[in-house]
């Protein structure tokens, strides 16, 4: 799947018999050097809540003149309840 929606940002979930997986990718960047932080990752009474968010290359660092496409995948216990992407 993320390699069908990599080239545009986009948001999913998966789950199997090993858990529950939320996916959030960024779509494609012009160069490498990006990362993603998780800034919050909690679970209230009827959801799960996720904030993701994008950091480019340092001011000088060296990074490849490929395009890349930064995305986070977060592997938890399988739980029924809806995801919501801030």
């Amino acid at each position: 799947l993320v390699e069908e929606k990599k080239v545009a940002p986009f948001k999913l979930t998966y789950s199997n018999d090993q858990g529950l997986y939320i996916v959030v990718g960024y779509g494609e960047q012009a160069t490498g050097g990006y990362s993603i932080s998780v800034n919050e990752l909690y679970l209230t009474e009827n959801s799960i809540v996720i904030d993701t968010e994008l950091k480019g290359p340092e001011k000088g660092e060296t990074v490849g003149v490929e395009k890349s496409y930064p995305y986070i995948a977060v592997q938890t216990e399988y739980l029924e309840n809806p995801v919501i992407f801030q």
